[in-house]
Parts: C-alpha cells; structure tokens; sequence
C-alpha cells in the first residue's frame, strides 16, 4: 500500500493535526450536538453519564486547565522527532495519535465554548486565558520549527520536489499562524457569549432581584455606579490581553534569536 501524504509530508501531516485537534473540534462543539445524542442514548446509560458527572473522579472532566494541558500534550508530545517517526511506522499508534488528538480537541471546545454561565459552565475569565494559553504553545513550538535549520523529522520527497527543510518549514507555519488563527476565532465566540451572558443577567435583573436584595447592588441605576462596577474588571482584562500580545512577541523573538545564535 503506498504511503500517504500525510507521511510523505511533514507539512500536510500538520495540516492533518490541525483539522483533528482544533477545526474539526471547534465545529462540532458549535453545532451543539450533545442534546441529540445523550436524546439517542439508552435510558440506563443516560443515568449513568450523570451519576459519572457528579463523581468526584468526573470532576476532573470540568477543570479547564486539565483540558488545556492535555490539548496542548496531544500537539507537544507527538511532535518529538523519535515518536513522530515511531507513529508514521506503526499504523496503530499514529491512528490513536489522531484519535487522543480529536478527543483532547472536543473536551477544551466543549468547555470553552459551552453556553451555561457560571457556575454550570466555565468562568469567563478562564476560558479566556486557557484560549490564550494554546495560542502561546501554537506560537512556541510553530515557530521553533520554522525557524529551525536542520530537518528532525526526516521528510522525503518522494517524487516531489520539495526539501525536507522547506517541508518542515510549512509545517511549522501551519502550528504557528493558522493554529493560532482557529484559537483567535474561538476567543471572539467566548467573548461573544460573554456579552450574551451580561445581557440574560440584565434582563432577568428584576426577578434576581426578587430573589436577593443583595443582587441589586450588581446592577447600577447610574453612570457613576456603572464607572465603579466596570472600571477594576475592565481593567484587568485590558492588562491580560496585553500581557498576552507582549508575551507572543516574546517568544517570537527569543525563538528566532535563539535559533540564529545556535546557527
């Protein structure tokens, strides 16, 4: 059986990588489709899937940063060149590459783009920051392999001119930029629901007022309070999205200083 290309090619191998730990993900977490599928799921497993949601080991499937850590796991670990080689020789192993690769996608999609507002759902902030957080692992590991000058991975040819150099530079950019693109698309849609959260709360602000006098005081009557309300919250959000635009820069820069001095 000939090989594909994605073996042939560093560069379509990432591509591949990009479609099954970020695209593919982040769409089927748009689409919402987990009401028709536990709907499609015998009773008993359904209350199971519960009794699993409220254990204290299944707790650990709600922590974003366990899903962060392992999104960024799944890219990190199969990019050593001894294991990346290993997985294109053994058909098994690159399959289950892919397939913890889907899976570690769809939890940190699922959590991060989940509709429920805290605290059923993940803190605003969180999300935020754990989007933020594979945009700085895309950015380090992308543009380490582009900017390298040796070939790890071995790429060949095979009949198409195209040099293993050049292969694993392509490659390297597609970590790096349209990576980093996917996960900026999925900071909007958090930022997004965000601003649909604020609005539910303030038009159900009447009846959580019923519910608690201390639930008035989050909804201010005035420009001053409004000031007050949003000032600290606004600002810390300002300096983490800029932290986040320093620290990209950063890691660029030390990359391909780093790179040019070992060259």
């Amino acid at each position: 059986m000939p090989p594909s290309l994605g073996q042939l090619f560093f560069s379509v191998h990432q591509i591949n990588h990009l479609l099954i730990r970020l695209l593919g993900p982040m769409l089927i977490v748009i689409a919402q489709p987990w009401g028709v599928w536990r709907a499609g799921l015998p009773r008993s497993l359904r209350r199971q899937l519960v009794s699993v949601a409220h254990h204290p080991a299944g707790r650990v499937f709600g922590s974003p940063w366990a899903a962060t850590a392992l999104l960024v796991a799944a890219l990190y670990v199969w990019q050593v060149p001894a294991l990346f080689a290993f997985a294109q020789r053994n058909a098994v192993i690159e399959i289950g590459a892919h397939f913890g690769m889907a899976a570690a996608g769809l939890w940190f999609f699922a959590l991060l783009l989940d509709p429920r507002d805290p605290p059923e759902g993940m803190r605003r902030g969180a999300r935020l920051l754990s989007g933020i957080i594979v945009i700085l692992s895309n950015i380090l590991l992308g543009s380490l392999t582009t900017l390298k000058e040796i070939a790890p991975y071995g790429a060949t040819d095979q009949g198409v001119r195209l040099a293993p150099l050049t292969d694993e530079a392509i490659g390297g950019y597609t970590i790096w930029v349209p990576s980093s693109m996917i996960m900026i698309v999925a900071i909007i849609l958090v930022f997004n629901g965000w601003n649909r959260s604020e609005e539910r709360r303030w038009n159900a602000r009447h009846a959580l007022m019923r519910q608690s006098n201390s639930a008035a005081l989050e909804f201010p009557e005035t420009a001053e309070e409004l000031r007050l309300k949003v000032t600290r919250p606004n600002r810390d959000l300002g300096r983490t999205l800029g932290l986040a635009v320093f620290s990209m820069f950063a890691i660029v820069m030390v990359t391909a200083i780093t790179v040019a001095s070992l060259g």
